[in-house]
């Protein structure tokens, strides 16, 4: 069998979990995967995948293997994708990392009109707010927030959403409503940290016209928007996130703006993506259709577009 098409089966086996999976998702039948694997094995001289009756599992060769045709099956269609772009709608299999309060709040919901425009692309997401390996995890674009630090990689910042300081009820009720920037000492934060250095992230404010960072003492620390948003919640101290993913929580009470008059500056939002001579087509719609989504629906992108 020709290399590439069992690479193309091998990676289908791998992301769906089973050969009849991947045998309907490429309309071959079962035999034609079971031989393609068993060429490949032979060939390579090392076992890939560990099957059993009920799973497919990767060896630690199979994993390496696996990144390594991602890569490359990657390139060889992002190669024929170009040739030419005027008359080839954007197909394939698009693999994104977004962060997870963005993702949720901002992006899935938008995300059956990219189908709509965008039938022949498959979108494969993830959903985190740490550093991801792109090139070695295979992953296209990277949609984070905040300052980046990533020089490996092309980023383009494409606008920024509002943020907002708040605290459950609860927590209010016990430790009171600060009015100043000053009276903030006095109270106990949920802080976000970030990347493999552990970098906890300031707390901004805008007063007069002015940025203020300022560093909260913690009741708690984590490094996942989930688990940050639920401490919020349950009153283990106050918070500082995304305004579309809180806003849900502040219309219901279940949350309370704090400092309304001090808010908070609006948080950068970049794509990253691996250097290239040129984009892939579907990773440049994307980009093109995430950029416009921004610009239409975070709150604040034109503060951010004025103050830059």
């Amino acid at each position: 069998m020709d290399r590439l098409q069992a690479m193309r089966i091998y990676v289908q086996i791998v992301e769906r979990g089973s050969f009849s999976r991947a045998a309907d998702s490429m309309q071959l039948h079962r035999p034609v995967v079971s031989k393609a694997i068993q060429e490949l094995e032979q060939e390579l001289g090392t076992r890939l995948l560990n099957r059993s009756t009920r799973k497919v599992s990767v060896t630690a060769e199979g994993d390496e293997f696996y990144r390594r045709c991602v890569q490359l099956l990657s390139g060889i269609d992002d190669a024929f994708a170009h040739f030419p772009q005027s008359r080839v709608a954007p197909k394939g299999r698009l693999r994104l990392d977004i962060a997870v309060t963005l993702a949720k709040a901002v992006v899935i919901p938008a995300l059956p009109d990219f189908r709509r425009r965008y039938p022949q692309i498959e979108i494969v997401l993830g959903a985190s707010d740490q550093p991801v390996d792109l090139v070695g995890e295979g992953v296209d674009c990277v949609v984070r927030l905040g300052e980046l630090k990533d020089s490996s990689l092309v980023a383009r910042r494409i606008g920024a959403v509002s943020m907002v300081t708040c605290a459950s009820p609860g927590y209010l009720a016990q430790h009171g409503m600060p009015a100043t920037l000053e009276e903030l000492s006095l109270h106990k934060a949920v802080n976000f940290y970030s990347g493999r250095h552990r970098r906890i992230v300031d707390w901004t404010f805008r007063r007069d016209g002015e940025e203020i960072r300022l560093k909260l003492d913690s009741s708690m620390l984590t490094d996942d928007s989930e688990a940050l948003l639920a401490c919020g919640l349950a009153g283990l101290g106050l918070v500082q996130g995304v305004r579309p993913a809180l806003e849900p929580y502040l219309n219901s009470g279940h949350l309370v703006e704090v400092l309304p008059h001090l808010p908070p500056s609006p948080k950068p939002i970049s794509v990253m993506y691996p250097e290239r001579a040129h984009l892939p087509a579907k990773t440049r719609v994307f980009v093109d259709w995430l950029t416009d989504l921004i610009g239409r629906t975070c709150p604040g992108h034109a503060d951010y577009s004025s103050a830059h």
